[in-house]
C-alpha cells in the first residue's frame, strides 16, 4: 500500500482543482474520514495505513464503516475520483 496521507493530500488537491466541497476528519488512530458532495450525491472515503475506502450514500443504504469499493494504490485512486467529475 502506498502511503495513504500522500494519497490522501493528493485527493484533497483534486477536490480543490475541481471545485467539489468536502470535509474531513482525522483520528487519533491515524485514520481519515473524507466526506465530498457533487452533483446532490454523497460520498465518503476512509483513509487507513492499510487501506482506503470509498462509498456512496444514499437515502437507500444505511451508514456503516464497511466501504463499497477497496481502493490499494493510486491509480485506483485516481480511478475513482475521476469517475466523479
Amino acid at each position: 500500500m502506498e502511503n495513504y496521507l500522500m494519497m490522501f493530500n493528493n485527493t484533497i488537491e483534486f477536490l480543490k482543482k475541481n471545485n467539489l466541497k468536502y470535509e474531513y476528519m482525522k483520528f487519533s488512530s491515524g485514520s481519515i474520514m473524507l466526506d465530498v458532495w457533487f452533483n446532490k450525491k454523497f460520498y465518503v472515503f476512509q483513509f487507513e495505513p492499510n487501506q482506503i475506502g470509498f462509498s456512496e450514500v444514499d437515502e437507500n443504504v444505511g451508514f456503516d464503516a464497511i466501504p463499497d469499493k477497496i481502493i490499494l494504490n493510486s491509480d485506483m485512486l485516481r480511478l475513482v475520483l475521476t469517475s466523479l467529475v
